[in-house]
């Protein structure tokens, strides 16, 4: 999130403005039908609107206000006549050049329409903002204005705007034909935004830099413009929202707890908070990665011999002094190989080679709640010279197949202490590695754009091993 600064930049998207016909049958009358369909859509859609007008002088917010039940979707608004006073109104410094000529005045125009219907929609915590801002007549400030015109924007879930020139100076007729092309502007912006799927999501982050800016928000202010930002979201039609928190911000965590975020998960550098907005529907938002990897070695060395390893501390007392393969956890963005290549060659010293995937294991209820997928792999070793990591183990040794048979426990309710003796666990999967089918893997390019992914899959039936 950013925070906006005192002074306001003037600046325009000219794309979103097109030029309209002046509505010449508009005359003085009822104020209530010119804003009948506007009224009607903002209240099917539980919408409510802004209004900052300038030439129609206070009728836009008026044709609104006659409609019955304008409670449900006006709020407050302005007439910002002239910069000098509407920076007062604002509390923002308005000024800027004179424009050189009247066809500059009226870009201006639009410029100023533009970015206060933006920033106003914000203030307020509004679904929708109309600004106008143009003049009337009888008289005008350059030579070669002669008739009235305007510009309109309107800001919300979709942005548009309109500039008009009338084929007069009539000021009260002006008056009301520009009020009820805004109207009917900020009618179609309604309809053409309950059009839209809800859908889609936004990911927000906190600026690093915001605490080192001379106007560093409090958290109250840093919850004030969450807030807003949330309702501008929901218009939007956004569903989800990713709100990111570097550390050095723990204070707005608060904040966010406080309009319904939730905790994602948290790194060294940041927390991750969520919020999911459709009431009554269950949150589609995708976990944090709730299972870890593990993955195991059975290293094959020339003699037909499987790499056996004693951990100095088991991470089960039940499990110390058993002898075990060699593996571990794998790191973010590590393949099955790597992991248990560097686990192998960092415990034991044995370079290996990969010659497939033997199996995978999957099991629920560890630390934290985690999954585990324990995948295991058979390794060809490059050499038989083993050095240890005391850090780590007690003992490494190569073992025949007769030999690691004749420590395996003496019966599968065993119960006793597992030093020098092999889990049933254990045995099962180093028979699967030397007598059943290796799994391959091979690379293929990554859809999101990274590191090549891997892809494994079985040989075919009668391949050689």
């Amino acid at each position: 999130l950013g925070f906006r600064a005192p002074r306001l930049v003037l600046g325009m998207d000219a794309s979103l403005f097109r030029r309209v016909e002046f509505p010449a049958d508009v005359q003085p009358g009822p104020l209530a039908p010119l804003a009948a369909v506007a009224a009607e859509r903002l209240q099917a859609a539980k919408q409510k609107v802004t209004v900052f007008e300038a030439t129609t002088a206070g009728l836009i917010q008026a044709a609104l206000q006659a409609v019955p039940g304008a409670s449900s979707y006006t709020t407050c608004g302005a007439v910002t006549y002239s910069a000098r006073q509407a920076s007062a109104l604002l509390g923002a410094d308005l000024s800027a050049p004179r424009p050189a000529d009247g066809e500059a005045y009226r870009q201006s125009k639009s410029a100023w329409t533009q970015m206060l219907a933006r920033r106003m929609r914000k203030a307020i915590g509004a679904t929708w903002c109309v600004c106008e801002s143009g003049a009337c007549g009888p008289t005008f400030n350059y030579p070669d204005v002669s008739s009235g015109f305007t510009s309109i924007f309107v800001s919300g879930p979709i942005e548009r705007g309109i500039t008009v020139e009338s084929p007069h100076n009539k000021r009260e007729e002006n008056m009301w034909a520009f009020t009820k092309l805004a109207l009917d502007l900020l009618a179609e912006c309604v309809a053409e935004a309950s059009a839209l799927p809800a859908i889609g999501g936004v990911e927000v982050a906190v600026s690093a830099d915001t605490l080192a800016s001379p106007s560093a928000p409090s958290s109250a202010q840093f919850g004030r413009e969450l807030a807003r930002a949330l309702e501008d979201w929901r218009a939007r039609g956004k569903q989800g929202v990713w709100l990111k928190v570097p550390d050095s911000h723990a204070h707005f965590v608060g904040p966010a707890i406080a309009l319904g975020f939730q905790f994602h998960h948290a790194l060294p550098g940041y927390v991750q908070l969520t919020r999911w907005m459709p009431e009554g529907l269950p949150s589609p938002l995708p976990n944090y990665g709730f299972t870890q990897i593990g993955v195991g070695g059975v290293v094959v060395n020339t003699k037909g011999e499987v790499l056996m390893v004693k951990e100095r501390v088991s991470p089960l007392p039940m499990f110390q002094g058993q002898w075990k393969l060699p593996g571990g956890l794998a790191d973010p963005g590590e393949d099955f190989a790597a992991t248990v290549a560097r686990e192998v060659r960092e415990e034991t010293g044995v370079v290996g080679t990969l010659e497939g995937l033997v199996s995978l294991r999957h099991s629920h209820g560890f630390r934290f709640g985690q999954g585990d997928i324990y995948v295991l792999v058979r390794l060809r070793a490059d050499a038989d010279i083993i050095k240890i990591d005391p850090h780590e183990l007690s003992d490494a040794q190569w073992m025949s197949r007769e030999n690691i048979q004749a420590a395996l426990v003496p019966s599968a309710d065993y119960k006793g202490s597992m030093e020098g003796l092999v889990s049933p666990n254990n045995w099962k999967m180093i028979c699967n590695a030397l007598d059943g089918s290796l799994i391959e893997g091979t690379t293929m390019p990554n859809s999101r754009g990274g590191p090549p992914s891997m892809l494994y899959t079985a040989r075919e039936m009668g391949e050689a091993t």
